[in-house]
């Protein structure tokens, strides 16, 4: 049984922030915060590096809110049929498993966590429903794709990404997508009144007349992952057993001009999950003012099993997934990029004021963000 608890629309933005979404509007909060409140939001799904558990927890910093990723927690996927149980290990901000892991249509799987100070979090088991392949997926781009307030209050330029799908006959179905876009990263690293040194960007008093940062290009090929700015959900209502076309599910916006891989995934979920996601979706979309209360209680499938009374937002989602990847050639596109980007300037080489050895590169760190592994459908230039 979980205790009826509400929280305000700005704290779940920050949370969700950090989840699957990337948020870009600031907002300026009116009501009171609660500290302390965790958020876990995780997948486990049928396509490999896809799975993964994100933890957070709020509080109040010199005065700001904020929602801090929970470091060294104990977490482990389990089949609740045969007992196996997957441990994750924590990766820049998120806990994954190993990379070969999937779960499959018909199992029944759980999350369990273990936090530093000893709490328990647990989830409902979810079971895994039947992969509805994408048939087709599109990308066409508008000069004024969408309205943002947080570039002065205009239309910005971007691409819409949409699909088509066939849907099951004789059964209701329940989808969410999300995606990952691919950049190509010239450079990794900027320090700023600093260098690049044993791995890090190490303060130095900058030598006059020298720049107060300079930027280390990426030692291999890398590539920067964005995610989606809204929830995007569907239920076959009104289009059961029908082909689904050129629904559009996710805007990217030109942040700037590289070539971009986009690969979307689609989840086939429960209606339990749908219903979860549509209460997100409802306050990510919610225009009318953030001040306002939740348009539903946000109740997943998680709780405390040692107290009852000790909420836990958030969710375990066992989703069927199917994957499909778009390359966007961005070279001849008119408009300018959303993303200023300073002069590159490079560490002096010859004659250097700065500790040796002189340095130019930086590691492709893989993280949530970042990766070497090329993307699917990438095409050199």
């Amino acid at each position: 049984m979980f205790r009826k608890k509400t929280i305000s629309p700005v704290v779940l933005l920050l949370a969700l922030c950090g989840l699957q979404l990337s948020c870009t509007d600031a907002v300026t909060p009116e009501f009171q915060f609660e500290e302390g409140l965790i958020f876990v939001e995780s997948i486990a799904s049928t396509s490999t590096k896809a799975s993964f558990v994100t933890i957070k927890s709020s509080a109040i910093e010199f005065g700001v809110y904020v929602v801090n990723f929970v470091e060294e927690a104990s977490v482990e996927f389990e089949n609740v049929a045969t007992g196996e149980v997957v441990a994750l290990i924590e990766n820049r901000n998120s806990y994954i498993p190993p990379d070969d892991f999937v779960v499959r249509s018909g199992e029944t799987w759980k999350l369990n966590i273990q936090l530093p100070n000893g709490k328990k979090i647990e989830s409902l088991p979810e079971s895994v429903l039947d992969v509805v392949p994408i048939d087709n997926i599109a990308v066409r781009y508008d000069p004024e794709l969408t309205f943002r307030e947080i570039y002065g209050g205009r239309f910005v330029p971007g691409h819409q990404v949409s699909i088509n799908f066939s849907d099951p006959p004789d059964s209701e179905n329940y989808y969410y997508w999300t995606y990952k876009s691919f950049e190509n990263l010239d450079y990794c690293e900027q320090c700023v009144e600093s260098i690049w040194r044993n791995g890090e960007c190490t303060p130095v008093e900058i030598a006059r007349f020298r720049s107060r940062y300079f930027d280390y290009a990426c030692d291999i090929d890398c590539w920067r992952i964005r995610f989606p700015e809204s929830v995007a959900i569907y239920d076959d209502r009104f289009s059961n057993g029908s082909a689904v076309t050129e629904l559009p599910v996710g805007d990217l916006l030109l942040h700037t001009k590289e070539n971009m891989v986009v690969e979307v995934q689609q989840f086939s979920i429960t209606p339990a999950a749908y219903q979860y996601y549509k209460v997100l979706k409802d306050i990510v979309d919610n225009s009318s003012g953030l001040n306002a209360p939740p348009p539903a209680a946000l109740i997943g499938n998680l709780s405390n099993p040692d107290n009852a009374e000790d909420f836990v937002f958030g969710r375990f989602t066992a989703a069927a997934t199917s994957t499909a990847t778009a390359f966007i050639n961005r070279s001849l596109i008119a408009e300018q990029p959303l993303e200023f980007r300073n002069p590159i300037i490079l560490e002096p080489q010859i004659a250097s004021p700065y500790p040796p050895p002189a340095t130019v590169i930086a590691p492709c760190s893989e993280n949530r963000e970042r990766t070497s592994n090329e993307p699917d459908g990438w095409q050199e230039e």
